[in-house]
């Protein structure tokens, strides 16, 4: 099992693997807000922008399964553990209950996005995008990613993470150019297990990196 210092640390490490992007003004789309120390790892070493692609994962009283995601679109994007069959259930027992948490967790996310300012889809057009993680346990938000940037017209896209559920792994290579996990598991702790220290970033630092990043680069 891989362990890290801390989440800037793996972020660094990814960057080692990736050197060939160095100067490409790539852009690190980071797919959790827990991920962005990993991402401004990452980013200041390879010289590239950092994307925040917040979502929030919608659950219903009495089912622990997450249901999907809303993205900054408020677009609801399903689980992909989650069979038609299960879906359409979920539809019909529990719609009205489904849409209250997606209008609930749109306007949660709102919240925390409108402190990161504007981050325009347009600015990902012809450019190398890194879809990145740091302890990727499921696929439910590269799934959420990869609809939101349906429209993009992008260069690339990489799938990125440090430890990485094998699912996601198998996932991120068939949906991506490119994939790099440092380690891909079968069984996995809670993130913290893999970092001997907290991140040393409160969140309004790290907005205030993620909105900066250039003045960081090497």
């Amino acid at each position: 099992n891989m362990y890290y210092v801390n989440r800037i640390e793996l972020g660094k490490i990814l960057a080692d693997r990736l050197m060939e992007l160095k100067g490409q003004e790539a852009v690190v789309i980071a797919l959790r807000e827990e991920s962005l120390t990993a991402c401004i790892g990452l980013a200041s070493e390879i010289n590239a922008w950092v994307f925040p692609l917040l979502s929030r994962r919608i659950t219903i009283p009495g089912d622990p399964r997450p249901m999907g995601l809303i993205d900054p679109a408020g677009i609801f994007t399903w689980s992909p553990d989650l069979e038609k069959v299960q879906r359409d259930g979920i539809e019909m027992e529990s719609h009205g209950v489904l849409e209250d948490a997606k209008r609930q967790a749109f306007s949660d996310l709102n919240r925390v996005l409108d402190q990161y300012g504007q981050f325009s889809k347009d600015s990902l057009n012809g450019r190398v995008l890194l879809l990145t993680g740091d302890i990727v346990e499921d696929r439910l938000e590269i799934a959420m990613a990869l609809e939101y940037l349906k429209s993009v017209r992008y260069k690339a896209i990489y799938g990125l993470g440090g430890n990485v559920d094998s699912l996601a792994a198998d996932y991120y290579h068939i949906q991506t150019d490119k994939s790099v996990a440092l380690d891909v598991m079968t069984h996995m702790f809670p993130a913290e297990h893999y970092f001997e220290q907290k991140d040393s970033y409160t969140p309004e630092e790290c907005r205030l990196l993620v909105t900066n990043i250039s003045q960081y680069w090497t």
